[in-house]
């Protein structure tokens, strides 16, 4: 049994208030495990049982907007003549398509799971969009830094190995099943972002 002291520590520790360097470290933690030890870390991530809210907040979105931020400074760098209306246009369509797919692919996910025999669940719905998203989020926050290295861009497929090891434990369906979850889940992740962002591009002239 825990003692009063180590009890009264755990709950001082649970009311700890997030701060934002504090965040900024748990959210490089999570990305390293993910590409170190997926298998462990989506164990810690399933067994959390974190919010929808709490994940795109600790998460997703500060991602995206370093995302969005590197395209602002990857234009200014890269472009001889620097227009700010030019730059916020990309950065709003950086981030829109980045925030949109990523709710539109958690949606999706949601409603595909019940066809593949798993039970349908919004959170594990958004823990495998959202944390699979990361793949796609480090090749475009390294990529628009450093242009040179656009090969890394294959990279971004790495999103479906994390879903299919986000769903190696999860009870229903087959292997097989599982398989081809992995595979519509992942053209999810990777394909709502670059559609949303291809219709804006269509839209607005940039």
């Amino acid at each position: 049994m825990k003692s009063a002291d180590s009890i009264q520590g755990s709950i001082m520790e649970a009311k700890e208030p997030i701060t934002t360097a504090r965040m900024y470290r748990q959210l490089g933690l999570r990305i390293r495990n993910l590409i170190v030890h997926p298998a462990r870390e989506w164990q810690n991530i399933h067994n959390q049982q974190a919010s929808f809210n709490d994940m795109m907040s600790t998460f997703a979105l500060p991602l995206i907007g370093m995302v969005a931020l590197a395209t602002f400074i990857s234009h200014l760098i890269n472009q001889q003549a620097f227009i700010i209306e030019l730059a916020l246009k990309r950065v709003g369509v950086e981030f829109a398509a980045l925030f949109g797919g990523l709710f539109v692919a958690w949606f999706f996910i949601f409603r595909v799971m019940k066809y593949f025999h798993f039970v349908s669940s919004r959170d594990v719905a958004a823990r495998l969009a959202i944390y699979s998203s990361s793949a796609l989020y480090l090749v475009l926050l390294i990529t628009a830094l450093i242009p040179e290295v656009f090969f890394l861009q294959i990279f971004m497929f790495y999103a479906f190995f994390l879903i299919w090891t986000g769903v190696g434990n999860l009870e229903g369906p087959t292997p097989i099943q599982k398989n081809w979850f992995t595979l519509v889940a992942g053209l999810a992740v990777l394909g709502f972002p670059f559609l949303i962002r291809t219709i804006l591009l269509n839209l607005i002239t940039i």
